[in-house]
């Protein structure tokens, strides 16, 4: 056996700030504890370009990171997802948190192996938007080799109760209440 058969099969899901992710990370913790998978939670971000050296900090005079206050953000999302989606990790279920810079799809398609399960949540769209390419969903199912569960959002008229709106800071178009359905006329 190779290296990447001898070790056990884990659930790995993406989390971003959409509220679809969340749902994704719920389905994940009860299959991770039907299965006794471990779980992999991971949060890409886009890192910051630098053309130039951005120098040292001046009272410690060690590199500035620019990417720190990201992966700061990362972290803290992961734990709000968690605290979100299902309270806490059950008992059982062994977890551990990434945060990694790059491209969403690339990243999670390369940390996602053949025995592997790759979950990631879909938003609620309209039917044209979901025509539209872009989706990380729709590019890992065409990157990875392993088995991707999508795991839609439902519908916002089929929650109960709204979800906290500081839970995704600087996301404008999530977690805002949805407008009434419109009636036809």
């Amino acid at each position: 056996m190779n290296g990447r058969t001898s070790r056990a099969p884990q659930l790995i899901v993406g989390i971003s700030r959409s509220r679809a992710s969340w749902w994704a990370l719920a389905w994940a913790t009860g299959e991770a504890q039907r299965r006794g998978a471990r779980l992999l939670l991971v949060h890409v971000f886009r890192p910051h370009i630098v053309s130039a050296p951005q120098g040292n900090d001046l009272f410690t005079g060690t590199p500035r990171d620019p990417d720190a206050c990201r992966i700061a953000d990362g972290y803290a999302l992961l734990r709000a997802a968690v605290d979100q989606a299902v309270g806490q990790l059950p008992a059982g279920v062994a977890a551990e948190q990434v945060v990694i810079p790059g491209r969403p799809a690339v990243e999670l398609a390369r940390l996602a192996h053949g025995g592997d399960v790759l979950v990631l949540g879909a938003r609620h769209r309209g039917w044209l938007r979901r025509l539209a390419p872009g989706s990380v969903a729709r590019a890992c199912t065409r990157r990875t080799e392993c088995l991707v569960v999508i795991v839609p959002e439902p519908a916002p008229s089929t929650l109960t109760a709204a979800l906290p709106p500081d839970a995704a800071r600087g996301h404008r178009h999530r977690w805002m209440p949805h407008r009434e359905a419109r009636t036809a006329s």
